[in-house]
């Protein structure tokens, strides 16, 4: 299961959950506990996942390990761009 934050960093991280995703840290625990600790687009493991949220909405989305947050960010959320992606992926597999 993805672990709390640590004593030392305890109170910054609980500050930004709270900013930047209106989240409790028991809520940010809850969420992990039901993914099962995974990520929710390739479930891996990942001691902390990172908060998905739309940047149009601000909507929370779920808990994502780095790599698959930074890739939906590097194709800013585009279904078509993603599809794209996938469809010449394909071509190659």
């Amino acid at each position: 299961m993805p672990r709390p934050p640590s004593k030392e960093v305890d109170a910054r991280y609980k500050d930004n959950l709270k900013r930047r995703y209106n989240l409790e840290v028991k809520e940010y625990i809850a969420l992990c506990e039901e993914q099962g600790g995974l990520c929710a687009i390739c479930r891996t493991f990942t001691p902390r996942l990172c908060v998905d949220h739309s940047h149009e909405t601000g909507e929370n989305r779920g808990l994502l390990c780095h790599k698959c947050n930074v890739g939906l960010g590097q194709f800013n959320d585009n279904i078509q761009l993603l599809a794209d992606a996938i469809s010449y992926l394909a071509k190659y597999a």
